[in-house]
This record gives C-alpha cells, sequence and structure tokens, in this order.
C-alpha cells in the first residue's frame, strides 16, 4: 500500500508539472529594427517614430497583435494587427508606430491569439519617452554646478581651523551628525522605499539622497535661524570629507539589489568618489583665500547672506520651468521626498537631546542630518545616468530640495515673525521701565536740586544773624548811628 501511494503521489507531481508545462504560453521568434542600435526603442514626448517588429518563427496560425501596456506614457498610434494563416507566411514584418506622451518606461507586448483561445503574451519589448530637450535643462544643470562650487568655496571661506578644532572638543555634535547622515539616513531612505513599494528609479533616487552629505541648504537655515553656524559649517565639511568613503559605501549596500538587473541603473563607484573628491578642492580653495586675504573673508561675510537668497531666487527661476515633469510625478514620490527630510530633523534633533546638547546645537544636528545635498544628487544622476534614467531617478532630489526648501522658508518667516513679536514686546517694556527710571531720576535731581537749594538758604540767613561786625551794625542800623552823632553835637 505504500508503494502504491508512493507511485500516485509521483504520477501527480509529473502530471501537475505537465499541466503547467502546458499553461505556460508559447514563445514568438521575432526581431525589432528601429533607427537606433540599441536593446530598447526612445523616442521623446509628442514625437512619433516608426517600429518594425519582423516576426520569424513561433506561430503558424493565428492573430498577431501589439498592445501598450502604458497609455500614460505612450500610445500606439496605429492599430496593427496580423492574421497568419500558415508557415508559408512567414517571416512577415509589421510596422507601429509609437508616439510619446510623457516621461518614463514602460513595455510593448506582443501578443497572439489562436483559434478558440484567449490571447496571450508572448513577448515584449521596452519603450523609452524622454524629455525633449530646452535651453533652460542646460542652463539648470550647469547652474547646479556654479551654485555647488560658490556655496563649497563659501563655506570653506566661512571655516577658521582654531574654530573646527574648538568644535571638535568634545566632537559629540560632530558624531551624531555623521551617524544620522550616514547610518540612520540611509537606513531611513531604504525602509521607506520598502514600506511605500517603490519602484527601481524612484527608489534609487531616494537612497542616493539619504547617502548624501550635508550641504549649503542646512547651512543657510543655521545662519538664518540664529544657530549654531560654526558647528553646521564644521559638520558639512566633515560629512563632505567622509562622503568620499560612506557614499560609495552605501549605494553599494542598499542600490545593487534595486538596479542588479538593469544594466543602466547601475552605479559607478570609483567615477562617483572621484567627483565627490573633487568637491573638497572648492573647500580648500576658499580656506586657503581666507588665510592668505582678510579682505577675502569680509566679502565673503557680507555676501554670503545676500549670494545665497539669489542663489535661491536663480535657482527657482530656472529650475521650476526647466523640471516641470516632477510635478507630474506620482503621489509616492511625494510623500517620501517629504518624510524623509521630516524624520532626518526628527532622528537628529532626538539624540542630539539625549546628549543633551545646548538649545542651539540640538537644532543645528537637526538641520543638518534632515537637510542633505539633495542638488549634489542630482548633479551626479545627470552625470552618470543617460536619460530617461537620471530624469526618472532626479525627481526625488529635486522634489526634496523643493520640499525642504519650502519647510525651511516657512520655518524661518514663522522665527522671524515669532522674534518680532516677542522682540517687540520686550522692548516695549524695557522702554517702560526706562521711561520710570529716568522719571524717577529726575524726581531725584529736583528733590535733591530743592534741598540743597533750602540747605543754602538756611546757610545764608544763619550767616546774615551772626557777623557782628561794627561796620554791618552800621551799614544796617544807619538811623542809630545818625541819633549818636546828634547827640555828640549837642552836648
Amino acid at each position: 500500500m505504500v508503494y502504491h501511494s508512493t507511485i500516485q503521489t509521483v504520477l501527480l507531481v509529473i502530471g501537475g508539472c505537465l499541466v503547467l508545462a502546458s499553461a505556460q504560453p508559447s514563445s514568438v521568434n521575432f526581431t525589432v529594427s528601429h533607427d537606433a542600435d540599441t536593446d530598447f526603442f526612445t523616442v521623446r514626448e509628442g514625437q512619433v517614430l516608426p517600429l518594425n517588429i519582423t516576426i520569424t518563427g513561433g506561430v503558424d496560425l493565428g492573430i498577431i497583435s501589439v498592445v501598450g501596456t502604458d497609455d500614460s506614457i505612450y500610445e500606439i498610434v496605429n492599430a496593427t494587427e496580423l492574421n497568419i494563416t500558415g508557415s508559408g507566411d512567414l517571416p512577415v514584418m509589421m510596422t507601429v508606430h509609437v508616439r510619446g506622451k510623457a516621461l518614463g518606461i514602460s513595455e510593448l507586448e506582443l501578443r497572439v491569439k489562436r483559434d478558440g483561445m484567449a490571447k496571450e503574451m508572448v513577448g515584449e519589448y521596452t519603450i523609452k519617452v524622454i524629455r525633449v530637450p530646452t535651453i533652460l535643462d542646460f542652463l539648470f544643470t550647469y547652474l547646479l554646478l556654479v551654485w555647488l562650487c560658490l556655496s563649497y568655496v563659501t563655506t570653506g571661506a566661512k571655516m577658521q581651523p582654531k574654530v573646527i578644532w574648538s568644535k571638535m572638543k568634545p566632537p559629540w555634535g560632530i558624531l551624531i551628525g555623521m551617524l544620522g547622515q550616514f547610518i540612520l539616513m540611509p537606513l531611513w531612505a531604504f525602509a521607506l522605499t520598502k514600506i511605500f513599494s517603490l519602484d527601481n528609479e524612484t527608489a534609487l533616487g531616494l537612497i542616493f539622497v539619504g547617502t548624501c552629505p550635508g550641504g549649503w541648504l542646512s547651512n543657510i537655515f543655521s545662519l538664518l535661524l540664529d544657530c549654531d553656524f560654526v558647528l553646521s559649517l564644521t559638520m558639512t565639511f566633515c560629512s563632505t570629507v567622509m562622503a568620499m568613503g560612506m557614499m560609495p559605501l552605501n549605494l553599494f549596500i542598499y542600490a545593487t539589489p534595486l538596479v542588479a538587473d538593469n544594466s543602466e541603473l547601475k552605479t559607478p563607484f570609483v567615477e562617483l568618489a572621484i567627483q565627490l573628491a573633487v568637491l573638497v578642492i572648492p573647500i580648500g580653495v576658499g580656506m586657503g583665500l581666507c588665510y592668505k586675504f582678510e579682505k577675502f573673508k569680509k566679502i565673503c561675510e557680507k555676501l554670503l547672506k545676500p549670494l545665497a537668497g539669489i542663489l535661491i531666487l536663480l535657482a527657482l527661476g530656472l529650475g521650476i520651468p526647466s523640471q516641470l515633469y516632477i510635478f507630474t510625478s506620482p503621489w509616492q514620490v511625494w510623500v517620501v521626498s517629504a518624510l524623509l527630510p521630516i524624520g532626518g530633523v526628527l532622528l537628529g534633533g532626538i539624540i542630539a537631546k539625549i546628549i543633551c546638547l545646548p538649545k542651539k546645537s540640538v537644532i543645528t544636528v537637526a538641520l543638518e542630518t534632515g537637510a542633505q545635498n539633495a542638488l549634489l544628487a542630482k548633479t551626479m544622476l545627470d552625470l552618470f545616468y543617460p536619460r530617461p534614467e537620471s530624469d526618472l531617478v532626479g525627481r526625488v532630489p529635486l522634489m526634496t530640495s523643493l520640499i525642504s526648501l519650502v519647510e525651511g522658508i516657512v520655518v524661518t518667516l514663522a522665527y522671524v515673525l515669532i522674534r518680532y513679536v516677542c522682540c517687540r514686546k520686550d522692548e516695549d517694556q524695557q522702554d517702560l521701565v526706562e521711561k520710570d527710571a529716568n522719571e524717577s531720576d529726575k524726581a531725584e535731581e529736583v528733590e535733591k536740586g530743592g534741598k540743597q537749594e533750602d540747605q543754602k538758604t538756611e546757610e545764608e540767613s544763619q550767616t546774615n544773624f551772626t557777623d557782628d561786625s561794627p561796620t554791618d551794625q552800621a551799614h544796617v542800623n544807619p538811623v542809630f548811628d545818625d541819633t549818636e552823632e546828634n547827640e555828640q553835637t549837642w552836648a
């Protein structure tokens, strides 16, 4: 009985395998030809291009059709179907016209419908839609490079070795910042990719931002919010230096599983490390110029806030019109782009508070942890990845920069308003106190002056009554003197 049951089980397994094998869709041999020599088809937004598909075998009888999988990215202009009545019809070619609609990557499916059977997918081909390049894209890309260089030069100009060394004794703020930026933030970014089940391009962009060092945004808002600006500069310098090794390492740990099947998204780790090393040069240039020329330091101190404001306006003026496609991103991109910096601020602030750092240092560490240098990520993506991958991956850095900037501006305006209201109340109270003090001082002076006058009058009166000299008495009582003279005369 045992043998019979074993044989039955084996037969059932074999039968199930045969059923599964028969259920698998049959393959159709086909080739795709187009103008570019690539294994994918690229079309621009609004452009219509032909795609030639040649069926060479795998089907003897049936209707072959081409179907798009995402109508929001591209559409097939001509509804093409090809009826094959026998193997003698092969090879046969069909031309499909594809119109690009929006930035994205999707698949074009080849389906076959045989008699008495439903349509089955027998092949697919990748369609990539890229944005139409404009002059604003060119200007914005190079503006980012200029922005990064200027920000790092001014950062170096504001840094003094003695002051930096003072912030490293004890180095708790620096250590917390490095812990947040290179351990907690990449882990938080990776967790968000899993929580929201992001596609590979969005997930890679989020991890890129999470592994970046701190940047200009944290420095600017530390300055505007009257935080520990020197600590912010020191943390930015240290994180930029450490990013040469930590950023490629974190990308290797968290991004490799996402891009294993896509050669277009593989990260060039060596080139990335070299580019990060190059970014340290402007900091050294700024420190050298500041050390050599004292006037350069004063110029940087005067121009730091105006330059920051001008760069922000230029970035918004050029960046938003040239990168409008980010506003059509899925809601997941918006949510994770907002949660990444908020989570970083909370994590950095909580740890700094546990270590019992001063209040200004807590806010500085929180800003430095949450405000990653997302524009650095965007610049690296434009340099290393082709389109449309660079644009798709770059949605998160751009969105994170924009949201962080808006959040920082709102917080700064609230801080300035609160400070204005509170300081004005304090000034009014101080004015009242000073006014009361002045009035009391005047009253005391008046009272003191009155006492001095009374004392002076009393002294004068006492002097008049105590002086008995003959001359004065004669001058005071002339009548009595005349009487005495008359009496002597009569005698």
